[in-house]
């Protein structure tokens, strides 16, 4: 089998993973929901303004900051964009570790450190 073919295969295995479906039906479930979205579209609203005003070399007032906090806290508590952020969470981790055995692989390090072993199943150690 060659690296392409494998690289697929792996694709195929995270396609059909626990952590991937938990995203996207978390996903989907804040998605659906309009007082979700609407905390989401107003973040992300106040977001690209104030990215684009720091661009600009504008520093944010404390006030500004306040709202930014005060949006991060209203996603946090709302419990479908949470359980999104932590699906999202694992998700990213299963990614990551993937990388960290690829990248041990390519370095010849066959073995992994304690850390490594309890929190992966991929290396066989």
């Amino acid at each position: 089998m060659s690296i392409l073919e494998k690289a697929y295969e792996l694709g195929q295995e995270i396609l059909t993973s626990e952590e991937l479906n938990d995203m996207k039906t978390a996903e989907q479930y804040m998605l659906q929901d309009s007082n979700a979205q609407s905390i989401i579209q107003e973040f992300d609203s106040k977001q690209k303004l104030y990215l684009e005003m720091q661009k600009q070399g504008q520093q944010l007032t404390d006030v500004q900051k306040q709202e930014v906090a005060d949006l991060e806290k209203r996603m946090l508590d709302n419990p479908l964009i949470y359980s999104y952020f932590q699906a999202q969470q694992k998700f990213e981790k299963v990614l990551e570790e993937i990388n960290n055995i690829i990248s041990q692989a390519i370095s010849g390090n066959d073995s992994c450190s304690d850390e490594c072993c309890s929190s992966c199943s991929g290396c066989g150690h």
